[in-house]
């Protein structure tokens, strides 16, 4: 994928500590998705591009847009606006973008964003629940971040999260199927 993110994600990557999960220092990326705004750890991404027209594909997954090819790599893009609780339609603009991630399933999944801010911000999660179903506003980690005397909050927005585990099936066939 693209050289500049693995050049953040070396940057973002602090030294092995005891201090691993919620409450330790990360850098982060902030995004926005239909004016809501979340913060996504530099680490889980990929690569980051600009907005390629999808592949529309026969699918029966409400949340699979369609695919890219990424240097003859097919990858599945997700539409997660609906589980955000978002209008379910993109805005297509000069500042949407393509995140690109690497799901726990070992493959690679894309995402559409309004507008990602390469900045990387330091800051520190805090959990808000432990469970094991899709997460809404409620019951997912936040982000506490510093910047000139002001704390801002974020959901933290881990992709693993937000896909269920018969949605991963669903990516895997369209792979297949390529």
């Amino acid at each position: 994928m693209s050289q500049i993110i693995p050049l953040f994600k070396r940057m973002a990557v602090k030294e092995p500590s005891d201090n691993i999960g919620e409450g330790r220092l990360e850098k982060f990326f902030i995004f926005t998705i239909s004016e809501k705004v979340f913060a996504i750890p530099a680490v889980d991404i990929s690569e980051v591009a600009a907005y390629s027209s999808l592949i529309e594909i026969p699918h029966n997954s409400e949340i699979i847009s369609g695919v890219v090819n990424v240097r003859g790599n097919i990858i599945p893009i997700v539409n997660l606006r609906k589980r955000l609780d978002l209008l379910p339609d993109y805005q297509i603009t000069g500042k949407t973008k393509i995140i690109y991630f690497k799901a726990k399933q070992d493959f690679f999944i894309g995402m559409i964003v309004d507008d990602i801010d390469f900045r990387l911000t330091e800051g520190i999660i805090l959990p808000k629940s432990n469970t094991n179903q899709i997460p809404n506003d409620k019951d997912i980690a936040e982000v506490v971040m510093e910047e000139k005397n002001t704390e801002s909050h974020f959901p933290v927005f881990f992709i693993d999260n937000y896909i269920k585990q018969n949605e991963f099936s669903d990516l895997q066939k369209v792979l297949e199927s390529f």
